[in-house]
């Protein structure tokens, strides 16, 4: 359903759609002060939309118990938001980003790339921060505290992440 301007809903300013990976959503389950604390912080609040892939959560759901196992109330609620869930990615889609990523990691970028986001954040700078991974994006890479300062300004938040 489209807004119907006649009562001003396309001058809203659309919100940003954020991919987030595993990493920067347990680091912002773990630490919610932290660049990605805030930006969950935004998520929750409905000020940014959060997109994940299933293979973000099948990724969580297999690391919470083991690592994390107090996050795991803190991952049910960041659930019931609810994030944008993407599709699976075509097989061929995960075959090109598996030219550039290893196995793991291949399905999120491919997930990502299809779901079109305002910018993917992660932790994960072994693999995604990468030239070519870099390149290969339609959209911009960043850690959490760079996502702040380049895409978003949290509001009435300083500029010091």
């Amino acid at each position: 359903v489209l807004p119907d301007s006649r009562y001003g809903a396309s001058n809203m300013p659309r919100k940003l759609r954020v991919f987030l990976d595993t990493s920067a959503i347990l680091a912002g389950l773990n630490s919610p002060t932290g660049a990605a604390g805030v930006i969950l912080a935004a998520c929750f609040s409905h000020e940014l939309v959060p997109v994940i892939s299933p293979q973000v959560i099948e990724e969580a759901e297999r690391n919470i118990p083991s690592k994390f196992p107090n996050l795991d109330a803190a991952w049910r609620s960041f659930l019931l938001i609810p994030p944008e869930v993407t599709a699976p990615p075509p097989l061929r889609a995960i075959s090109r980003a598996y030219a550039i990523l290893p196995a793991s990691d291949a399905p999120i970028l491919a997930s990502a790339i299809q779901a079109r986001p305002d910018a993917l954040v992660t932790w994960n700078t072994r693999d995604f921060l990468r030239r070519e991974v870099m390149l290969a994006a339609p959209f911009p890479i960043l850690r959490p505290g760079d996502f702040i300062r380049r895409i978003w300004r949290p509001p009435d938040r300083p500029s010091g992440y």
